[in-house]
């Protein structure tokens, strides 16, 4: 039972992950002209970073309650993985 309930709260978070609907940060990786746009949810990042707790304390909000964070120093294949 504790199995199955574990296995539906893992299936539900991926859904999260891949739901861009109901976002509220824009994270846009790489360089100019390869730059990919992920588009995530607060909550997740600020409990599973440390990093991204503080970069969203400082970052304001746009007119659509959106925030960006834009990482040119990181490859688009590493950030793919990470945030997987």
């Amino acid at each position: 039972m504790t199995t199955k309930i574990i296995e539906k709260l893992l299936n539900d978070y991926i859904e999260l992950l891949n739901d861009e609907e109901d976002f509220n940060v824009i994270i846009n990786v790489g360089k100019i002209p390869d730059v990919k746009t992920f588009k995530t949810h607060s909550v997740i990042l600020r409990y599973r970073s440390l990093y991204f707790r503080n970069e969203l304390a400082n970052i304001n909000k746009d007119d659509n309650n959106i925030k960006t964070i834009n990482l040119n120093h990181v490859s688009i294949q590493q950030f793919d993985i990470i945030i997987k």
